[in-house]
């Protein structure tokens, strides 16, 4: 039984790597599940057995990468001593990611499809906005934030604006220049956010 289970979920995660490169080659509209099952060897009725369509592997592959903030938010504490600047180090670290990780920059893209957006993109701009909140908070906790900053507003905020460059650069770039237009973003907007001590300390890179 063990066995079986194994094989399965080893099944599961060569589909889903297969579907990552294939999304990424051929953009979600033009892929393929012959593509996938042929990257991944194995038959489509394999593929059935884990996800009844496109789309289902589309959001299994949004949802592998859910938890990718909760984890830099415990990794980053972990090594700043500052909240604040754990969460700008966060954010470059998605964008670093965006490059680096398949997965990642496929889940990205997907989020951005009509087709996935209404199924989607609630739950992880809730997670996402929820691991910024209790960040904010503890960094007013810590006294690093300004009187008047609204912790709810704050983050909303600030995951419309990491939300919105990654859309203008990809826009106007190719996303060949979001590390420099998160930095200007950072700069711009952390001095309504940190008090006056706590900015002149932040590293924005």
């Amino acid at each position: 039984m063990n066995s079986r289970r194994e094989q399965s979920a080893r099944t599961r995660a060569k589909l889903l790597a297969a579907a990552a490169e294939v999304f990424d080659r051929d953009g979600f509209a033009g892929a393929s599940l012959s593509d996938v099952c042929a990257r991944a060897d194995v038959s489509k009725g394999a593929l059935y057995c884990h996800f009844r369509s496109k789309e289902a592997l589309g959001v299994a592959l949004i949802e592998q990468h859910s938890l990718l903030w909760h984890r830099l938010r415990d990794e980053y504490l972990d090594a700043e001593k500052s909240p604040v600047q754990a969460l700008v180090l966060m954010s470059f670290e998605f964008v670093r990611r965006l490059d680096t990780d398949l997965g990642v920059r496929v889940s990205a893209k997907l989020l951005r499809e009509a087709a996935f957006f209404d199924i989607a993109a609630a739950a992880q701009v809730v997670g996402w906005v929820a691991v910024v909140r209790e960040v904010l908070s503890l960094a007013q906790e810590r006294g690093e934030l300004k009187a008047e900053v609204n912790i709810r507003h704050a983050a909303e905020q600030m995951v419309a604006e990491l939300l919105g460059v990654q859309l203008v650069a990809q826009a106007l770039s190719g996303g060949s220049d979001l590390e420099a237009r998160l930095a200007r973003l950072w700069r711009s907007t952390s001095g309504c956010l940190v008090t006056a001590d706590v900015h002149g300390q932040l590293r924005f890179e």
